[in-house]
């Protein structure tokens, strides 16, 4: 019984040999997976909070609940891809999440979330933020080492419609006052002025890079900052589209308050994000 493993023996040492550096640079590979969302619903009391760094200010998210219906003639034809790709010479590799093309618009979002805002120990609510029929054509996140600095660099791509967006002071499901966006249009621009077809790059990893990390002044403190760097030299930032069907407001206070208020529709054929700083204060 032994002869046999004595006889391969000297096959599987042929077989372990070193690779040289040639040899290594002509192989290919391929890191990702594709995977689907379907009968996907989430409900929760979870708060995420963001505390300055003096302790004295937040600002909370919570109470997420999200849904969303899929195309049941193809549940899983179309599927969110995730994969890990190089970025060029010198560059950190990225990491890509790409949404599903959706093109027949059959994959719909539900959601809703409230959020509260904090100081010295007093926290109020600012409401709700409700959106129904949001539905994503493409695009997608990519993330990555920042060239300099500490944190993370990302890229954001999106095609979005929204059937309504709504900001309730009052919170989810009660009487009173509101602002409503129907119709709602973003993507990359068109040379028409008509809806988009294709997503917008906000950012990207490569050509125009986010960041999100923490920034220290001469003082000592720090703070959270995210931003978009400018474009980088020979390139261009992406143009956008913003459209918005109808903007209103309706207030169920009653006396002089008219209850609705109607101020039609709004357009901005062409957005360019050329840089973006914020700093979360404390």
């Amino acid at each position: 019984m032994l002869l046999l493993p004595l006889a391969l023996a000297p096959v599987w040492a042929c077989a372990l040999e070193p690779l040289s550096d040639s040899a290594l640079a002509k192989i290919g590979g391929r890191d990702g997976m594709s995977f689907n969302l379907s009968n996907f619903a989430m409900a929760g009391n979870a708060v995420l909070r963001y505390h300055t760094p003096d302790g004295r200010g937040s600002l909370g998210i919570g109470n997420l609940s999200a849904s969303r219906s899929d195309n049941l003639d193809a549940p899983f034809a179309d599927p969110y891809r995730l994969d890990v790709i190089a970025g060029g010479p010198g560059k950190a590799q990225i990491v890509n999440i790409a949404m599903p093309e959706n093109v027949l618009g059959r994959e719909v979002w539900q959601m809703a979330f409230d959020f509260d805002v904090g100081d010295n120990g007093i926290v109020v609510n600012g409401g709700s933020v409700i959106l129904k029929d949001l539905v994503y054509y493409g695009g997608g996140l990519q993330w990555s080492t920042p060239a300099t600095g500490d944190g993370l660099a990302f890229g954001l791509a999106t095609r979005m419609e929204i059937g309504s967006l709504a900001l309730q002071p009052n919170g989810r499901g009660a009487a009173g006052e509101a602002m409503v966006l129907s119709n709602v249009k973003i993507g990359a621009a068109q040379d028409d002025g008509s809806a988009p077809v294709a997503p917008w790059r906000l950012a990207d990893v490569s050509a125009q890079a986010g960041i999100f990390n923490a920034r220290t002044d001469e003082s000592g403190n720090s703070r959270l900052h995210i931003g978009i760097n400018w474009p980088e030299a020979g390139a261009a930032a992406a143009a956008g589209t913003l459209q918005i069907g109808n903007i209103s407001f309706r207030s169920d206070a009653g006396g002089t308050v008219a209850p609705n208020v109607d101020l039609g529709s709004s357009r901005i054929g062409s957005i360019q994000l050329q840089y973006l700083d914020i700093k979360f204060r404390p």
